[in-house]
Formats: C-alpha cells, structure tokens, sequence
C-alpha cells in the first residue's frame, strides 16, 4: 500500500452505493471494508478488536442507526473521535451539511459523488489521520523517556545518599 492509500469502513445501507464506493476506492489503492449500518459500522470498530482504519465514509439515511446518530457516537467515544468521517449523502440540504460539520465530520460529499474530489478529501482526510497518529506516537515516547529519566533520577538519588 502506498503513502496516500488507507484503510477506509463505507458505510452505506444499499448494496450498489457500497459497491461503487468500494470499487472507486479500490482503483485508488486502498483497501475497503463495509458495513451496511451504523450499528455494524461502530462494531468493527470496537475496542481491540476493532479493525484498522483510516477513514469513514458515512451515508446518513439508513435504518436503525442512521449516520447521524452514528456519527455522533463515533464523535463522542475517545478511542474513535479523531477517525475522519467523510459523509456522503443524497441528501444535500445545507442544514444537513452544517449540521454534520459541526457534529464533526470531516468533510460532506454529495451522491453521485465525483471521484476526483473523492480523491482529494481523502487524501487531506488521510493526510491529518496520520498527523494525529503521529503526534500521538510523539507523545508515547516522550512519556516512556520521560519515565526513563525520572527512573534514573531516583536511582542516581539512591545511590548518592
């Protein structure tokens, strides 16, 4: 897999939406999985044995758990809140558009989408999940050298009394 490909979840409740997007995806070099709610969505996702991804497209009008309400669970647990969300959605209302960019989705694409800006919002979508993820393996190591030292410390104070 190259630099600028990912691990993207579709999440569409019809078969064909899901089936484009995964196609166009795969001609892109990532590689897909799909979930045909928001419930089976947030299941992969879960906990350690949550599978790898990189980005979320969302519909928002499924049954049961619509992308909305998905969405704002995704955006409310700790271990997923920073997983860029891309919605893409027949529904092109500009309140519905506000109202998932404030909810925290990283961008809104309306169906049919066009490929190119597929492209490009993933790529920036990908471009700041590998920033966060960097920055939060900057952090680890600092803790553990952090820890180090003050092991060190304590020990040097042991031996110097």
């Amino acid at each position: 897999m190259s630099e600028a490909s990912g691990h993207i979840l579709v999440v569409d409740d019809t078969a064909l939406s899901r089936s484009i997007l995964v196609r166009a995806l795969q001609a892109q070099g990532h590689t897909t999985l799909e979930a045909a709610d928001g419930r089976q969505a947030l299941d992969l996702l879960a906990g350690d044995a949550g599978r790898p991804v990189d980005v979320v497209l969302l519909d928002l009008e499924m049954p049961g758990l619509d992308g909305y309400e998905t969405l704002r669970r995704l955006k409310a647990d700790d271990a997923l809140r920073h997983l860029p969300v891309i919605v893409i959605s027949a529904v092109d209302e500009l309140d519905s558009v506000v109202r998932c960019i404030e909810m925290g989705a990283a961008d809104y694409l309306p169906k049919p989408f066009n490929a190119a800006i597929l492209r490009a919002r993933l790529a920036a979508s990908l471009s700041a999940k590998r920033l966060h993820d960097l920055e939060l393996e900057h952090a680890a190591r600092q803790a553990a050298l952090l820890e180090t030292i003050e092991r060190q410390r304590t020990e040097l104070a042991r031996f110097l009394s």
